[in-house]
């Protein structure tokens, strides 16, 4: 963190004079971006590699056509069927709306339709943890009167 001074009302911060209170809030949002995005690249390989865009098999109504690099990659290469009776439950749909519980008692089934979610708690943890950052930096640099109150995290 920079040093932060008074310079007739305004901020020093980054090597920047002159800042007004906005202007620091989003160099500081700038620099907490680019701190976390390589946890963001991750996440949206994740999250990538497990949209429908493969084409696959005629399938029954109501389920999403088509298969992901995900799925079909970990059902070549973790290709075990588990006991009869024995079901891991795994999200699956396009959109929210769509979203449902399909069990299978494959490892390569539940693996693949799972990558996407751990993409996607990947993302939310890096939007919490940049938010958190630009809270925390601001308020330290920022004078009092210009502090926001942050209510959720």
């Amino acid at each position: 963190m920079d040093t932060t001074e008074d310079l007739n009302g305004t901020y020093f911060y980054g090597g920047y004079q002159n800042v007004s209170h906005v202007q620091l809030f989003w160099l500081i949002g700038v620099q907490a971006v680019s701190e976390h995005l390589k946890i963001s690249v991750t996440a949206a390989a994740l999250v990538l590699s497990g949209q429908p865009l493969l084409p696959t098999r005629t399938k029954p109504g109501g389920t999403t056509p088509g298969t992901s690099v995900a799925a079909w990659t970990s059902r070549k290469l973790l290709n075990y069927r588990f006991p009869r009776g024995f079901l891991l439950p795994t999200l699956t749909g396009k959109t929210i709306g769509d979203l449902h519980i399909s069990w299978v008692n494959n490892l390569g089934a539940f693996v693949g339709r799972n990558i996407p979610w751990v993409g996607w708690i990947l993302s939310f943890g890096a939007i919490y943890s940049i938010l958190r950052d630009i809270r925390q930096t601001y308020n330290k640099v920022a004078r009092p009167e210009h502090r926001i109150q942050w209510t959720y995290f």
